[in-house]
C-alpha cells in the first residue's frame, strides 16, 4: 500500500482507513518513514516518541506533534523583563517529544538520508550491516536478527523492539500519516454531492480527511484530491514483560534434560543440565549426577559451528562463539562429541541447549584418553583426531619456518579465505559434496597457499615461465640437497588431482588421485581422515628436514 501511488486508488480511501484502524502498529514490522508520491498520490510515513503523560494532550487534534526534518538540536530565545534568555534543547523543543526519525538534509552539497535515533540503536546495541543497510541484533547465542530495515524511500523497524524501548522509556510511539489520492473525475462521479471534511477520533487514533474538487487542479490535471491526515499512537508493552534487565530477574532460567544413561529396560535416563541441582567434589546435591557425568552428542552436532567459521570457532577441546560464550567439548573422541552435563547449563545459552538436545544420544563407552589425561590427570595431550592433529601441527609448523627463515613456506589465508582453515575437518558424513568442499579447503592451506615467489628466489637454477607451485616445491627440495621428497610431492600432486576433480567435472585426472588415495575401498570420511595423516606427516617431514637442524642449508645464508 505504501507505494501504490503510481495507479488510481479508492478516492474515498476507505483501505487505508480499514488499514489505520485495523493494522497500523500491530504488524511484526512497523513502517516508522516512508516518503513516496507517485501519478495518483503520496504516501507519508513518519515517527516520533510521546512521553506517557502527554498523551491525551496529543490526541487533542490531528496535526503532527514533529515534523519531518524537525526534532534536531537546537535553541530557543526568550525575553523576561527585557533580558534575552537563550536555552539550548536537545530535541529542539521544551515538550519532551523526541524523534524517532531524523531526516538529515545537506542542502544539495551532499546526498539527503534518513536515520533512526542513536538511542534506540545504542539502546538494543544494534550492528549496522552497511552492505545491505540494515542493523542487526546479535543475541547470546550469536544469533542474527534483524531490526531495522532500510529501503530507498522507507524505513521499518521490528514491532518487539520497539515495545521494548517504548516500555522502558515510558512513551508511546506516534505514528504520523499524510496521505493523499487525485482522480480525473468529478464529486458527483463518486455520489458526492459536496465536499467531505471530517474529523474522527477514535482510542488512539486521531485524523482528519477531507475531497474537495477544484477549478484549478494542480496535480496532472486531477481535479478531485482526497487526503487522510493524523496520527496513531502505540503503546509499549509492560516493563515487567519488556524481557529486559533488570525487569526480567523474575524469569527462571529453562533448562534441558539430557540423557546421562540407560535403565534396566535399556531406555535413556534423563537429568537437568542446571549446574545448581547437580553434585560435585564438595558434597553439593547428595545423590544427584555429578555435574562432570558425560553427555554424548552425533559428531554431526557441530555441523553447525563449521558451517560458519565466521561467527564459530571448533577447536581442539573447545568451541566458542566469538566473545559471547565458550563451552568444553571433547572432539577427540572417535565416534562422538562428548559433553559434561554441568557444562552444557553453564556455558550454552538456552537456545544453544535445545539444539544440542536433537543430537543427543545414550551413552556409549566413556571420554577419550586424551580427554581423559587433559581434565582428570592434569597432563598435556596433544590431539588424536586427524583434522585436530593437523591444525597443530600446520600452526606450530607455520610459526617455526617464520621465525627460522623470516617468510612463511604457507602463505597466510586472506580474510575471505580464513574459513578453509577453520572449517577444515573430518567429513561428518560420506557424502561427495562434503568430502569435495574438504578437499578445496585442504588444497587452499597446502598447495595454493605455498609462497612460490619466496622458493623461487631460493632456487639456482632458471626455471620455465610454466613451473607451479608443487613443481616449484620439488625444486626447491632438490635445491636443498633431499633426496627422499618425491612421495610427498607425488602426495601434494594427487591432492591437486581431487582438488580439480572437486571444482570441476569429474574426469580421468580426478579418477588418477582417487585411485591414488584409494577412495573407491573405504568410506569419504576415513579416507579423507587418512588425507590429513598424510598431509600432517608431510609437514613433519619438512619440519625434521629444515627446523630440527642446527643450522639452515648454506643457500639460505643471506
Amino acid at each position: 500500500m505504501y507505494k501504490k501511488n503510481d495507479e488510481p486508488g479508492d478516492i474515498l480511501l476507505r483501505d487505508w482507513i480499514a488499514y489505520i484502524h485495523d493494522k497500523l502498529g500491530q504488524e511484526q514490522w512497523i513502517t516508522v518513514y516512508s516518503s513516496h508520491r507517485g501519478d495518483w498520490g503520496a504516501t507519508y510515513f513518519f515517527s516520533a516518541l510521546i512521553p506517557n503523560s502527554k498523551i491525551e494532550e496529543s490526541l487533542n487534534n490531528e496535526s503532527w506533534d514533529l515534523h519531518i526534518g524537525d526534532g534536531m538540536p537546537g535553541f530557543s530565545v526568550s525575553y523576561t523583563n527585557g533580558v534575552k534568555q537563550v536555552k539550548y534543547h536537545r530535541f529542539g523543543d521544551d515538550d519532551g517529544i523526541e524523534p524517532l526519525i531524523l531526516y538529515r538534509q545537506f542542502h544539495g552539497i551532499k546526498n539527503d538520508y534518513v536515520e533512526v535515533s542513536e538511542e534506540f540503536r545504542l539502546f538494543h546495541n544494534l550492528y549496522h550491516d552497511t552492505v545491505n543497510n540494515k542493523f542487526i541484533k546479535i543475541d547470546d547465542s550469536g544469533n542474527e536478527e534483524d531490526v531495522i530495515l532500510f529501503e530507498e524511500d522507507r524505513v521499518q523497524i521490528k514491532l518487539k523492539y520497539l515495545k521494548q524501548f517504548l516500555a522502558i522509556k515510558e512513551m508511546h510511539l506516534a505514528i504520523y500519516f499524510s496521505i493523499d489520492r487525485y482522480s480525473n473525475k468529478s464529486l458527483k462521479d463518486y455520489g458526492l454531492m459536496e465536499e467531505v471534511r471530517k474529523t474522527v477520533k477514535e482510542g488512539n487514533i486521531r485524523y482528519h480527511i477531507f475531497i474537495e474538487e477544484s477549478k484549478y487542479p494542480i496535480y496532472d490535471n486531477k481535479p478531485l484530491l482526497s487526503r487522510i491526515e493524523g496520527k496513531k499512537l502505540i503503546p509499549g508493552v509492560p516493563k515487567e514483560k519488556s524481557g529486559i534487565w533488570p525487569y526480567n530477574e523474575q524469569e527462571k532460567e529453562e533448562y534441558e534434560e539430557f540423557i546421562i544413561d540407560t535403565d534396566e529396560n535399556g531406555e535413556p535416563v534423563f537429568y537437568t543440565c542446571n549446574p545448581n541441582e547437580l553434585a560435585d567434589y564438595f558434597g553439593k546435591n547428595p545423590g544427584a549426577p555429578h555435574y562432570l557425568t558425560p553427555v554424548f552428542f552425533r559428531r554431526d552436532v557441530l555441523t553447525k559451528y563449521y558451517s560458519k567459521p565466521e561467527l564459530y570457532s571448533v577447536e581442539d577441546g573447545y568451541l566458542r562463539c566469538g566473545g559471547l560464550w565458550g563451552l568444553r567439548i571433547d572432539n577427540n573422541h572417535e565416534k562422538y562429541v562428548v559433553v559434561y552435563l554441568g557444562d552444557l547449563g553453564r556455558d550454552l545459552p538456552p537456545g544453544e541447549r535445545a539444539y544440542w538436545k536433537s543430537f543427543n544420544v545414550t551413552p556409549d563407552g566413556t571420554i577419550s584418553d586424551v580427554n581423559w589425561k587433559r581434565n582428570f590427570l592434569g597432563e598435556f595431550a596433544d590431539p588424536e583426531k586427524a583434522d585436530l592433529v593437523f591444525k597443530l601441527q600446520f600452526n606450530v609448523f607455520q610459526k617455526k619456518w617464520q621465525k627460522k627463515f623470516g617468510w612463511p613456506l604457507f602463505k597466510p589465508l586472506s580474510e575471505d579465505d580464513e574459513h578453509n582453515f577453520k572449517a577444515l575437518r573430518v567429513p561428518i558424513t560420506n557424502e561427495q559434496h562434503e568430502f569435495d568442499q574438504q578437499v578445496l579447503s585442504l588444497a587452499k592451506v597446502l598447495i595454493d597457499s605455498l609462497n612460490e615467489k619466496q622458493i623461487e628466489q631460493h632456487i639456482p637454477e632458471e626455471l620455465p615461465n610454466n613451473t607451479k607451485g608443487i613443481a616449484k616445491l620439488a625444486k626447491f627440495l632438490e635445491a636443498q640437497g633431499l633426496m627422499d621428497f618425491e612421495s610427498y610431492i607425488k602426495f601434494l600432486r594427487s591432492l591437486w588431482d581431487l582438488r580439480i576433480g572437486a571444482g570441476h567435472r569429474k574426469g580421468d585426472t580426478y579418477q588418477r588421485g582417487a585411485a591414488y588415495f584409494k577412495l573407491e575401498e573405504r568410506p569419504l570420511a576415513q579416507a579423507f581422515a587418512e588425507i590429513l595423516e598424510q598431509a600432517t606427516t608431510f609437514l613433519k617431514y619438512l619440519d625434521e628436514k629444515f627446523l630440527s637442524t642446527e643450522k639452515f642449508p648454506e643457500s639460505y645464508d643471506d
